[in-house]
């Protein structure tokens, strides 16, 4: 599952931090995680609080992304499960392979 989330190899085509919802986190989220793949990985992810915080220490140990910190990690990890965390609703038209 969570080779699913870095199966996007980084970003062919020129993104910029308007392609995700506007917000606290907006851009520091954008930055810090298009360095390494592009944003449709995120804009696909559904995952809670909890999730997005072990995903964070995931990339750093597994994937070498650098370590996230302080008030920078709970401003990314905050943006993240507001606006990406676990959809609502019947799973009929979503990706079944996906949470």
């Amino acid at each position: 599952m969570l080779a699913l989330l870095l199966a996007t190899p980084a970003v062919a085509q020129e993104e910029e931090p308007s392609v995700l919802p506007g917000g606290p986190g907006q851009e520091e989220v954008f930055y810090a995680c298009t360095a390494c793949h592009s944003t449709a990985i995120i804009r696909r992810s559904a995952f809670d609080r909890n999730r997005w915080d072990g995903l964070m220490d995931w990339m750093t140990e597994v994937h070498g992304m650098a370590p996230l910190e302080g008030e920078e990690r709970r401003q990314i990890v905050d943006y993240l499960a507001q606006h990406f965390g676990p959809r609502g609703g019947a799973a009929r038209g979503r990706n079944p392979f996906l949470p």
